[in-house]
């Protein structure tokens, strides 16, 4: 193994344990000083249906993820970024908010040198303070239009399903990198079109299915 690879990781139930989007805006729309903003009642009905949605099968992942974004329409980008840290702060004072088995490896690839990618659906206000406190070295994320400082609700990039393969590309177009001497991080099957590129995945987490797939490729296997 040279020093010269990368290790590319899912984070919603891979690095940390739940589902970023959702955790943050149960905090933001229910707990935060913008819950009592007039507009926040009706993005909290609009959330509450989504998260009712998000648990039936037949809906598609992509539609869902566009339809939450669009609730952030109006909403100033330094108060969603003030609540982010805020909500970070009390996760950790809580605890139990890593995975830790797939922490302890991005840190022993940071030690060895490699270069640690994170690509998630979330976008970079929700994922800022995890990035900073994993030390990750880049970000490829769904990005979310700002004008005049305050969000449009317009999605710029959507990173989901094979999204993420294509913000991979496009990050190591150019660069002298051997995939098959890379790593993968992921817990879905969604994330499978950039595990299956490399040399190195690691499945994470509880999904019986990927846990099969796991066994039966004789990939590595890390429980959350």
């Amino acid at each position: 193994m040279t020093q010269n690879y990368i290790v590319f990781s899912d984070v919603d139930e891979t690095i940390i344990k739940f589902k970023s989007m959702l955790k943050f805006m149960d905090f933001f729309l229910f707990e935060s000083d913008y819950t009592v903003h007039e507009d926040a009642q009706p993005k909290k009905e609009e959330y509450l249906e989504i998260k009712r949605l998000v648990k039936d099968p037949n809906q598609k992942r992509e539609v869902l993820n566009k339809r939450f974004y669009e609730m952030f329409e109006g909403i100033k980008q330094t108060d969603l970024q003030k609540s982010a840290k805020a909500w970070l702060e009390r996760i950790l004072e809580q605890g139990n908010l890593f995975v830790e088995g797939t922490v302890k490896e991005h840190k022993a690839h940071k030690e060895n040198g490699a270069e640690l990618v994170l690509v998630s659906g979330s976008f970079k206000d929700i994922l800022a303070p995890i990035v900073e406190y994993t030390n990750a070295d880049y970000l490829l994320c769904s990005d979310l239009e700002v004008v005049d400082g305050k969000y449009t609700g317009n999605l710029l990039q959507q990173v989901i399903g094979e999204g993420k393969w294509q913000v991979i590309s496009q990050h190591i177009e150019g660069k002298d990198i051997n995939l098959s001497e890379c790593y993968a991080y992921g817990d879905h099957e969604s994330d499978l079109c950039f595990m299956e590129k490399v040399g190195n995945p690691v499945v994470v987490g509880h999904s019986e299915s990927m846990k099969k797939l796991a066994k039966d490729r004789k990939w590595k296997f890390i429980p959350a």
